[in-house]
Formats: structure tokens, C-alpha cells, sequence
């Protein structure tokens, strides 16, 4: 329920300044929801505590959220917020009960196009759930299916060095360039902030080339300072496939079923965000009654290895690992269960999970103390 309220609101500003990661009011929102959903709230502490929640949101900073670790507080700040937001409403403070609608409200502010219908359309028969996808590499979703590609070509040629290699080209679509570019500004080599490397496409591919996997570890030392590494990483250049671009609009995640609602409307923001070339690859889209049962979320890449010895190696993903998408809907709970068991997580716990939803309290915060605090 939480998730469902919170994907709902993120739908309705979708085409705006902030997405992915900086879109912090995501988790305002699923905050203020699974609480009150947990303590079976009425209607009126629900639209009263929204109001307060969503009074005075939080907007991240882009110098801090590449440059420093300001990002640590991206889901802290908003959970804080929200539950203090919950507790006015309970000693019985009022929400403005049109805060997300109203011409001086949050999506006049945090939306470029604003989207209020997507909050409540299909309430009950299309659930924004469905478009789930599970995280399978550290970093921004731009570097996803980049680091599989680099995966599976390290599983043919082994380990590749720098010395072996003339030049590697990552393709890839608009929204990685976007972030890449952002990103690169602040990677300079050895110290880059953490908050730029984990958007950067070169250094986890470097880093999956040469080791054939890409974990949490590698953002920290001595691996950070690895001269492998970095050189391997001056070596990739990232451009841009149209068809990738054009793949991931038509697609419902992250952009594709956001412009298709504001249709004509989406216009300015694609070519804000990519000129006059994204309005016409990206076409007339319209709105209509799918559901998300069949959902995918295309942000592709394509990763080509050329050797010194003229080989070259090359491999493509439209979906990446994790992410929405048919072999997602099949084995997300075995992707889910791997990650968590790879990065220490309690076999007790994962071999639970699946009773979560019948425990009692007491139960609960047990299994909660043991997947986090042991």
C-alpha cells in the first residue's frame, strides 16, 4: 500500500526537476502512507497528515547530491518529516486537503508538466507496483544494464586489461548520457565524491571488465585508487543510441508512461530535456487504459570491447538485470534473495520473508532487528 501511494505521487511529477534518486518526496509519501495504512487510519488523518507532510517538502541540491554525502539523508530527512507529519494530524493539526492539485501546491512547484490524474487513475485495477525493479548493482539506473553487458563479456575474455585494450564504447540512451554527463563533471580521478561515481557509467564498467562484477565495496579503498582501474575507465567513451532513446519512451518506466498521459502537453519538457531530435524520435504518444501487469523499464545499454590484437567483443541488454521486465516478473524473489544473502543478509530471514505479512508485531520487529542490527 505504501509503495502504491508513494509510486503514484512520484507518477505525477515525473516530468519535472527532480527523478530517480533526488525525487526524495517518494519516500515522503510511502512514509505517511504505510504508517497510517499500519495504524487502519481514516480517511481524514490520511488527507491531514499528506498536508502537512507535503507543506514543505524536500528539494534536494545537485552540487550536494553529486559532491558530498549529502545523500545519506535522502531517505532519512523525508521519513522524519513524515512521521512528524502523521503525529500533527493525530494531535489534531489540518492538511490542506488539495496540497498535491492546487496552483500553489507541490506539483505547481515540483512539476514541469504536472500530472494530477496519474494519482488516482485506475485506483483498484492498475497498480504502479507492477513496474517494481530491484537493484542489482550499486549506482544510478543509468549504469545498470552497462554493467551486465561488461559482466557477460568478462565471462568470455576473463579478466581485461588496460594494456589489451584500444577503446571501449558504451551506447546507451539519452536519460544515461543525461546523468553521465551530470556526473562527470565532479569525476576527476582519484577522491571523486561517491555522489558523482555512483551515476558515472566508466568506472563500474572498468571495474566489471576487469573483475567481472561491480559490488558496494568498490566505491571504497583501495579499489577507488586502483591505476587499473582508472585507467581502464579513460579508455570508455559513451554515446548516445537513438533507438535505445526511442525504446525507453515507449517503454512505462522511468519516462514512457508520463509523457504519454501529458501528451501534447510533454512537448517543452522533451525538448528541455533533449531538444527538438527527442520530440520528433519520441513521436505522438497519447494516453490510454494499459495496466502495468506487462510492464517493462528499457534504459539498454550496449557495451563494445576493441583489443589491441583486433578482436572485438561486444554485447546488448534493453532490460537491464532487476529490472522491469518479463525475466524480472518471473525471478524477483530469487534476484532479491541472492543480493540479500551476498551482502550478508540472515538466511533466517530470507528463508521468512515470505510469512512477513501474517506475523505479529512482536514477530515483526524481531525478524526486522535480525535482518538489520545483527
Amino acid at each position: 500500500m505504501a509503495n502504491e501511494c508513494a509510486a503514484r505521487i512520484t507518477a505525477s511529477a515525473t516530468l519535472g526537476p527532480l527523478r530517480g534518486q533526488s525525487a526524495v518526496h517518494t519516500h515522503l509519501a510511502g512514509a505517511v502512507a504505510g504508517r497510517l495504512h499500519c495504524d487502519r487510519a481514516s480517511a481524514s488523518l490520511f488527507e491531514n497528515s499528506f498536508g502537512p507532510a507535503f507543506a514543505m517538502p524536500n528539494w534536494p541540491l545537485m552540487r550536494a547530491f553529486l559532491a558530498s554525502d549529502a545523500r545519506l539523508f535522502n531517505t532519512f530527512t523525508p521519513v522524519r518529516t513524515a512521521m512528524d507529519a502523521c503525529d500533527a494530524a493525530y494531535a489534531g493539526l489540518r492538511g490542506a486537503p488539495d496540497i498535491m492539485e492546487h496552483s500553489d501546491g507541490f506539483l505547481a512547484r515540483f512539476a514541469t508538466v504536472p500530472l494530477p490524474q496519474a494519482v488516482a487513475k485506475g485506483l483498484g485495477r492498475r497498480w504502479h507496483t507492477d513496474t517494481l525493479s530491484f537493484k542489482m548493482h550499486p549506482g544510478g539506473p543509468g549504469i545498470d544494464a552497462a554493467v551486465d553487458c561488461a559482466a557477460e563479456i568478462h565471462r568470455e575474455l576473463g579478466p581485461v586489461r588496460p594494456e589489451d585494450v584500444a577503446e571501449v564504447v558504451a551506447e546507451a540512451s539519452l536519460y544515461t548520457l543525461f546523468a553521465g554527463e551530470r556526473a562527470a563533471q565532479y569525476v576527476t580521478g582519484p577522491g571523486s565524491p561517491l555522489g558523482a561515481l555512483v551515476l558515472d557509467v566508466p568506472y563500474p564498467v572498468a571495474t566489471t571488465l576487469l573483475t567481472g562484477e561491480f559490488s558496494v565495496d568498490d566505491f571504497s579503498a583501495p579499489y577507488l585508487d586502483d591505476p587499473d582501474r582508472l585507467a581502464l575507465a579513460k579508455r570508455i567513451r559513451l554515446e548516445h543510441d537513438t533507438e535505445m532513446t526511442r525504446e525507453l519512451f515507449l517503454s512505462d518506466v522511468s519516462f514512457g508512461e508520463a509523457v504519454r498521459e501529458a501528451g501534447e502537453l510533454a512537448v517543452p519538457w522533451l525538448r528541455g530535456f533533449g531538444g527538438d531530435e527527442l520530440v520528433d524520435l519520441v513521436g505522438a504518444l497519447q494516453a490510454d487504459d494499459r495496466d502495468f501487469s506487462r510492464s517493462i523499464k528499457a534504459t539498454g545499454a550496449r557495451v563494445t570491447v576493441r583489443l589491441t590484437d583486433g578482436r572485438t567483443v561486444s554485447r546488448t541488454r534493453l532490460i537491464p538485470v532487476g529490472a522491469a521486465g518479463p525475466e524480472t516478473r518471473a525471478g524477483h524473489a530469487d534476484l532479491v534473495r541472492e543480493k540479500f544473502l551476498s551482502l550478508g543478509g540472515s538466511q533466517q530471514v530470507a528463508d521468512t520473508v515470505d510469512r512477513l505479512h501474517r506475523m505479529r508485531p512482536r514477530a515483526v520487529r524481531r525478524w526486522i532487528e535480525t535482518a538489520f542490527l545483527d
